[in-house]
């Protein structure tokens, strides 16, 4: 079944009640799929879907790819459900539709929709993941999908729209403690459970001992990786970031550097300090390794925490 031509302009303005009326489908929710004229319609709405995390819908500064955020408030989005009809709508066949919500119909309460014109799912790089609040409140991933517009489409209604936030550089997000989300990568994730089990709670304990200390985590996005890259606890009233390890040996401080080492470069606190946090005194040679990579150190010492080595303030570039 070939999809049934849309009969509008670009710009054009529509009721979401017309286009169930003569295509089919809902009248409710973001993406709407009709089997009766084989179409894919998604709608954007700032005025609604800020409340919800959704603040990466817009067009990319060069108009070439429009942005738009799946369906789902809580949890992880996934790419089946509500946004299975943009994920699979090239190998169904179907064509995909955008309008963005643009005033009211004259002497009516109802929204009125403008239409952005036919887009197709990006097939090289279908869609990325953001962190966002879900409905909740937890931090977690959204799928931002990325759709590319089969004609041009003027700059006027690129404005309507707006642009997004995102870019192709690395951008980093203050994000809480706990993370709702299997998706945020970890390189701690890499080792077996009882490692980042022992981490996580020397984590803890440390958090708890640091009394009037506010603590959070930065969610680093590279333009390269779909999923944000997920540092350890960043303490907010010194400005420092803590790499956490489950054991002091030789393997784990060297990881522990390379990690903050790339972390600091991009996340965006001005003299931010970066240091090692242990379960226990590492040897004089690996002291003498994190000093002479200007990294403070700290490790758990009986009930409490040793502070042994300054946090040095970093030499990265402040964004």
């Amino acid at each position: 079944m070939s999809p049934t031509p849309i009969r509008l302009g670009l710009g054009d303005y529509v009721t979401r009640r017309d286009l169930a009326l003569e295509y089919g489908g809902a009248t409710q929710g973001g993406i709407i799929a009709s089997k009766r004229s084989n179409t894919v319609f998604i709608f954007t709405d700032h005025s609604e879907g800020n409340q919800f995390g959704y603040v990466y819908d817009g067009f990319s500064p060069d108009g070439t790819v429009l942005h738009y955020t799946g369906a789902g408030q809580g949890g992880d989005q996934l790419e089946t459900g509500s946004n299975s009809p943009i994920v699979t709508h090239a190998e169904k066949g179907r064509s995909l539709h955008a309008f963005v919500a643009d005033g009211l119909m004259p002497g009516t309460q109802t929204k009125r929709q403008r239409y952005l014109g036919e887009f197709i799912l990006d097939p090289a790089r279908p869609y990325e993941r953001m962190p966002a609040p879900d409905v909740n409140g937890a931090s977690r991933t959204v799928i931002v999908f990325r759709l590319l517009p089969v004609g041009l489409v003027p700059e006027i209604l690129q404005q309507i729209v707006g642009f997004t936030g995102i870019r192709n550089t690395a951008k980093s997000l203050k994000v809480p403690i706990e993370i709702n989300s299997k998706y945020f990568f970890e390189t701690s994730g890499q080792l077996g459970g009882p490692a980042v089990r022992r981490e996580s709670l020397l984590v803890d304990e440390f958090v708890a001992s640091q009394s009037g200390h506010e603590f959070s985590r930065f969610a680093i996005k590279l333009p390269e990786d779909r999923s944000p890259l997920l540092t350890d606890i960043y303490d907010e009233t010194d400005r420092v970031l803590y790499e956490a390890k489950a054991l002091a040996g030789r393997s784990e401080l060297r990881m522990a550097v390379g990690q903050l080492y790339d972390y600091r470069r991009h996340v965006g606190v001005r003299d931010l300090r970066c240091s090692v946090l242990l379960p226990e005194r590492p040897s004089a040679d690996l002291r003498d390794y994190l000093e002479q990579a200007d990294l403070g150190l700290v490790f758990k010492d009986g009930d409490g925490f040793n502070l042994e080595q300054h946090h040095p303030r970093s030499t990265a570039t402040t964004r």
